[in-house]
């Protein structure tokens, strides 16, 4: 208990991935709600709209993100880095709030190489790297607010996983994360092969970003790439994104014919009174031509009122202008 607000910093003996001085604190989450439960409303995040594309290709993997981060309709930093490296074969990409994603990226590293130095310093395998991130975040119960893209080679390969904040993991040829991530699938799906070279790839994933900056006002600034290879040499780059992201290569086209009409319902449109009238219909009963004045003032008096157009309505108070 601290100043009236139960904290969870009772228990400094346990796992630090419970909590601990040496783990994660969650005494935030408990402020904010006893603050909302007294009628106050709680502090802003500092968030990454973040649009994140990770990539399998001929010859290792290449994650990509631009440097946008987002508190509310405010930018802070247009310089942000997304991309983190876990192991010098392994890097990850987050998506969510910041300072959890920060936090993340440090444990996990710790651990990592941790677990290094336990195995006789053998190179981590992607697969444990993934592993150790799902529990991490599992344990977390949802309050780590962070996604993570994370790729990287080893003996067996490249891999490619996506990891959410609440544990759930799958592994995927390309992938993406982040508020902008619909328009970015939309591109990979689209251009993505198995035998995609490095310089197609590349170009890929820039344009995958780029369609992501352009449909979320989220995400924005600069493109980094992770580019990982089979012989374990990383490379960085950085460029702009497009002013005109390219579109799907593929247009939606349906055929006519494709769907059968199983009923049609004609309807009957009434005129309003005073407007002038179309056509009158086959076996209609309208003004005949060459009817007489009278006859046709008589008809549109009998006419229902609920066809006649709604009057403005004049108060009792009103005056007409001379």
């Amino acid at each position: 208990m601290f100043n009236g607000i139960p904290t969870l910093m009772k228990c400094p003996a346990r796992s630090p991935y419970l909590c601990g001085p040496s783990g994660f604190s969650f005494d935030n989450c408990l402020r904010n709600k006893r603050l909302m439960e007294s009628g106050l409303s709680e502090p802003d995040r500092i968030a990454t709209g973040t649009t994140i594309v990770g990539i399998v290709f001929d010859g290792g993997v290449i994650i990509g993100a631009e440097s946008r981060a987002t508190s509310a309709n405010i930018i802070p930093s247009n310089r942000s880095r997304k991309i983190s490296q876990l192991q010098t074969n392994i890097f990850a990409g987050g998506a969510g709030v910041a300072g959890d994603t920060t936090a993340l990226m440090q444990l996990m590293r710790a651990q990592l190489e941790l677990h290094r130095m336990n195995t006789g310093f053998r190179r981590v395998p992607v697969r444990c790297a993934n592993q150790m991130m799902r529990q991490l975040l599992f344990r977390f119960n949802g309050n780590m607010q962070a996604n993570v893209v994370i790729g990287g080679v080893d003996a067996s390969g490249a891999h490619l996983f996506c990891t959410r904040f609440d544990g759930t993991t799958d592994s995927a040829p390309f992938t993406s994360l982040g508020s902008g991530d619909q328009s970015a699938m939309s591109i990979l799906e689209s251009r993505w092969s198995e035998d995609i070279s490095e310089e197609s790839a590349c170009a890929l994933v820039c344009d995958a970003v780029a369609a992501g900056t352009k449909n979320d006002l989220n995400s924005g600034g600069m493109v980094r790439l992770c580019i990982v290879r089979c012989d374990f040499s990383v490379q960085w780059k950085e460029q702009h994104p497009l002013k005109d992201p390219p579109s799907r290569t593929y247009r939606l086209a349906i055929k006519p014919g494709c769907t059968t009409v199983l009923s049609t319902i004609v309807h009957q449109v009434v005129p309003w009174r005073g407007a002038p009238a179309g056509p009158a219909p086959a076996g209609s009963q309208g003004p005949v031509p060459g009817s007489s004045r009278a006859s046709r003032e008589e008809e549109a008096r009998r006419r229902p009122h609920s066809l006649s157009p709604p009057g403005a309505k004049r108060w009792k108070g009103d005056r007409q202008c001379p």
